[in-house]
C-alpha cells in the first residue's frame, strides 16, 4: 500500500510545535510558557512592596504667616544649616517673604547643592509655603527630590516649628536620622629623646648629682 509521505514544510511545522510543547529545544530557545508575561500576583506583590514616594502635607495654625515663617526659618537654620546641620554640606538655604502690609506670604526653598553654579543653588529638593488662610495660617511642605523618610522627618520638624516655635530641648528629627559624625580621638604622642644621645646619657644627665662625703683631718701636734 502505498501512502503519503507529509511534505517538508509539514514535518518542519511539527518539529517546532513539539519542541515548544515539551520545553526548552536543544539549543535553549524558550518555551511558550516562558514567553508569556507574569502573572497578575506578581505584578501586584511588587508595587505592594515599592517604597511610597513622599507627598505634600499641609497643616493650618493660629497666627500670621510673617511670625511663623519667622519660627520655622529659625528652627530650619538652627537644625538642618547650622554648626555640622545634616544639610549644610549638601544643600544650600533660600527664602522670600513679602512684608505683613502685602500679606507676608512667605516660602522657603533648600537646594541641592551644585559647586559649578555662582549662588550654588542646584535642583530645587524641599519646599515650605506660608499663605494666610482665615484667621490663622497655611503651611505647606512640599518634597521636590528628597528621600520619602528624610522628608516625613523634615515635615515633622517644620510642624513643631510653626507651632510652638524653637525651644530649648526639643529635639530635631532630621538630625536624629543623620547625627554627626564623632569628632576625631586626639592621640597623646610619646616624647622621644634628644637625637644622637643614647638612652644611658639621657638617664644620666636626668640623675641629680649626687655630694661625696668630706673626711675630716685632725689636726697635728706642735
Amino acid at each position: 500500500m502505498t501512502g503519503t509521505m507529509p511534505g517538508p514544510c509539514k514535518v518542519g511545522i511539527g518539529l517546532v510545535l513539539a519542541a515548544l510543547a515539551g520545553g526548552c529545544s536543544a539549543n535553549g530557545m524558550p518555551t511558550l510558557q516562558s514567553l508569556l508575561p507574569p502573572p497578575a500576583e506578581t505584578s501586584s506583590v511588587a508595587a505592594a512592596t515599592a517604597p511610597s514616594a513622599p507627598t505634600e502635607r499641609s497643616l493650618s495654625i493660629p497666627g500670621t504667616p510673617t511670625t511663623v515663617f519667622t519660627q520655622v526659618a529659625q528652627g530650619t537654620l538652627g537644625c538642618w544649616f547650622g554648626g555640622d546641620g545634616p544639610l549644610k554640606a549638601s544643600h544650600v538655604y533660600r527664602a522670600e517673604a513679602d512684608p505683613p502690609a502685602k500679606g507676608g506670604e512667605a516660602e522657603i526653598v533648600i537646594h541641592e547643592r551644585d559647586l559649578s553654579l555662582r549662588d550654588q543653588r542646584g535642583t530645587r529638593a524641599y519646599k515650605i509655603t506660608f499663605a494666610a488662610e482665615g484667621a490663622g495660617v497655611r503651611v505647606t511642605t512640599m518634597p521636590l527630590k528628597i528621600e520619602a523618610k528624610l522628608a516625613e522627618a523634615m515635615a515633622r520638624d517644620v510642624e513643631t516649628w510653626a507651632k510652638e516655635g524653637v525651644k530649648q530641648g526639643t529635639e530635631c528629627q532630621l538630625r536624629a536620622l543623620l547625627p554627626p559624625p564623632p569628632p576625631p580621638v586626639a592621640v597623646a604622642k610619646a616624647t622621644k629623646p634628644a637625637k644622637g644621645a643614647s638612652p644611658k646619657r639621657a638617664a644620666a644627665k636626668s640623675a641629680p648629682a649626687q655630694s661625696s662625703p668630706v673626711r675630716s683631718i685632725p689636726a697635728k701636734k706642735p
